[in-house]
């Protein structure tokens, strides 16, 4: 399957999902707007079959080809993302979003692994972009996988893999939305505890998130009405390769070897907690902040390795994310901002 690439520094999203796959949203739909540093690369490949070889040909050579299958991939490179459109793809990645208005006025949106028995299909979405002067949309958008990262004093990045049916079309007419402020979070603002310490805070130099939703590729085909529909998938469906993985550097201090050390050996769990900053929101009282809160309940070493740097001792820690009851899964986000009371409205 030979790619066909496109790229595209413009998007537009929505607030919202599709009502059922196959069915874009309206471009009024299409309200919150980016422009990105790292460009969208677009990857609309098709896969054909030949009747090279086959019976009563009388030759060898290929005469006719087909289309097989076709769909989009997409990536959004790592970068540093704002806060509510980092809060979007948490939400698509999870196909969930509870929300609640805090006593201050700002939205919490908490996103976690559903039970495969009741969120069997990813949520999609519609995506528009803007490449060689022309507006067109994306369907059937589904987030497969996504990075959160933080690293120093820079600011938190997230990036990820997408799937979606089709390029829909052209969009006529279409007008983007306004470029607004953007808000950004902080590696180096908020908090962080690893098995119950919260000491080590000052030590953590960069963190990185990876979570996979576990769709299931090879089950997106399925029996269409009309051959014109047949090469296009026709719904996301999610199997159990969810992962949460983590992986951490820190600046060690006397006893962190041997004590992390142990710690993988004994296979034990650790309660993990991380969270990032950002600017105060406007209009809250009493005060709140934006921020990206991680939680990971029992959090599991894979990995342990180290290494001297001006003197400086550094572990680099590898973790994964195993069940919790009260989590659902292996991980909990939380995101607060000022601007959005429900990714998901009913």
């Amino acid at each position: 399957m030979a790619p066909v690439l496109r790229t595209a520094s413009k998007l537009a999203w929505p607030v919202k999902k599709q009502a059922s796959f196959g069915s874009p949203l309206d471009k009024t739909d299409l309200t919150g707007f980016i422009k990105l540093n790292e460009p969208l690369i677009i990857d609309e490949s098709a896969e054909h079959w030949t009747d090279r070889g086959m019976a009563g040909m009388g030759h060898d050579w290929v005469t006719q080809r087909g289309r097989l299958r076709q769909y989009v991939r997409f990536e959004i490179p790592v970068q540093p993302l704002p806060v509510g459109f980092v809060g979007y793809l948490l939400a698509l990645l999870f196909s969930a979003d509870s929300s609640q208005q805090l006593s201050g006025g700002a939205y919490e949106h908490t996103s976690r692994f559903q039970p495969l028995s009741g969120r069997p299909e990813a949520y999609c979405t519609t995506l528009a972009v803007h490449e060689d002067n022309g507006d067109y949309y994306i369907q059937d958008v589904a987030c497969a996988s996504l990075t959160l990262r933080g690293s120093g004093t820079d600011r938190l990045e997230a990036g990820g893999s997408f799937l979606a049916s089709k390029i829909g079309g052209t969009l006529q007419s279409f007008s983007w939305p306004s470029a607004v402020p953007l808000r950004y979070l902080y590696n180096y603002a908020g908090s962080f505890s690893i098995g119950g310490d919260s000491g080590k805070r000052s030590q953590l130099r960069s963190f990185e998130l990876s979570l996979e939703a576990g769709i299931n590729l090879e089950l997106a085909w399925r029996k269409s009405a009309t051959e014109e529909a047949r090469i296009y998938p026709a719904a996301w469906p999610c199997g159990p390769e969810r992962k949460a993985a983590l992986k951490l550097t820190l600046l060690g201090e006397s006893g962190d070897l041997a004590s992390f050390r142990a710690a993988q050996q004994n296979g034990a769990p650790a309660g993990f907690v991380l969270s990032c900053l950002g600017e105060k929101i406007s209009g809250t009282s009493p005060e709140e902040s934006d921020g990206v809160e991680l939680t990971i309940p029992q959090a599991f070493y894979t990995g342990l390795d180290y290494g001297y740097e001006n003197g400086l001792l550094q572990l680099e820690l590898s973790l994964e994310g195993g069940y919790d009851q009260a989590t659902g899964g292996p991980v909990s986000v939380r995101t607060v901002e000022g601007d959005i009371s429900s990714y998901f409205p009913a």
